[in-house]
């Protein structure tokens, strides 16, 4: 579970080496070893047990994700009216010299949370928390989605602007830079990894302040599980059923939906036997 600790200043945002080539991190397993045999859904409900007792609470916070934000939309970061609070430090990136990287060159928001909640639910943070290589789980991700595409040197080729990296940092407090595809929505999936509910997502949707396919690309980015998959899913059959007029397809337009589903992608198998329905399906999204 996440540890409590004072508060301490996190040293200044530099360039630094890929997560897997940094020497002061010390890599953190999920589940822990002390928690070892214990099932996994066991923990995630203790998890949302506890949620309130960790969120927004910086002081206690073990991680730090530094997202770039290059380009700012007009209702970016918006929120349900009822959400609770959940505070993101903004950093301009300006003034930098000539010589320093491109990476602080865009402005960015500095969020503190917890290594457990963001591990227990997105297989590219475990990964990257326990020490694995970022290029390397990017380049697994890539080949199980489209394994003819490799580079012509057989590798897959990920911009260096896309891959994370770690900051200088404590040992047991890493700070990841983390280029997401939509940084205007990490709050809300950041709230469904503390407590479960997909409840802000919804309301974000439905008026408008957050787009569904940054959602669903950010989902795909942090390797999130099926349970949001399916939420996602479903919000985007209904909301096509709604732009069809409500209106049930007949056997005579079974040629339209077989060129709908040609741009739709079916959710992993563990999914549950209650989603096997139009609902799993989501339009395909490239990172």
């Amino acid at each position: 579970m996440p540890r409590s600790k004072s508060g301490s200043v996190s040293p200044p945002l530099k360039s630094s080496e890929p997560i897997s080539m940094a020497s002061l991190f010390t890599p953190r397993a999920f589940p822990p070893p002390s928690l070892s045999g214990v099932p996994v859904n066991y923990i995630l409900d203790q998890l949302h047990n506890l949620a309130s007792q960790y969120w927004d609470k910086p002081d206690t916070a073990d991680c730090t994700l530094v997202i770039p934000v290059p380009h700012l939309r007009r209702n970016a970061g918006s929120t349900a009216s009822d959400m609770p609070a959940f505070s993101m430090s903004s950093e301009p990136g300006l003034g930098r010299r000539v010589t320093e990287p491109a990476l602080n060159s865009v402005p960015r928001i500095s969020l503190k949370l917890h290594v457990d909640y963001l591990s227990a639910h997105s297989t590219f943070l475990r990964g990257l928390f326990s020490g694995a290589s970022s290029l390397d789980l990017i380049s697994s991700a890539a080949l199980s989605e489209a394994p003819s595409r490799p580079s012509p040197s057989g590798q897959f080729s990920v911009p260096e602007n896309r891959l994370p990296r770690l900051m200088p940092c404590s040992p047991d407090h890493p700070i990841l830079f983390l280029p997401i595809p939509d940084p205007s929505s990490i709050h809300l999936l950041v709230h469904w990894m503390y407590f479960g509910s997909t409840s802000y997502i919804e309301d974000c949707l439905n008026n408008g302040s957050v787009e569904w396919e940054g959602l669903a690309r950010n989902v795909e980015y942090l390797g999130l599980s099926a349970e949001i998959k399916v939420f996602l899913g479903r919000w985007y059959a209904s909301w096509l059923h709604a732009q069809r007029g409500g209106r049930y397809t007949s056997d005579g337009e079974s040629d339209d939906d077989e060129a709908d589903t040609e741009t739709v992608y079916y959710s992993d198998d563990e999914e549950s036997d209650d989603a096997a329905d139009t609902s799993r399906q989501l339009p395909r999204t490239l990172i």
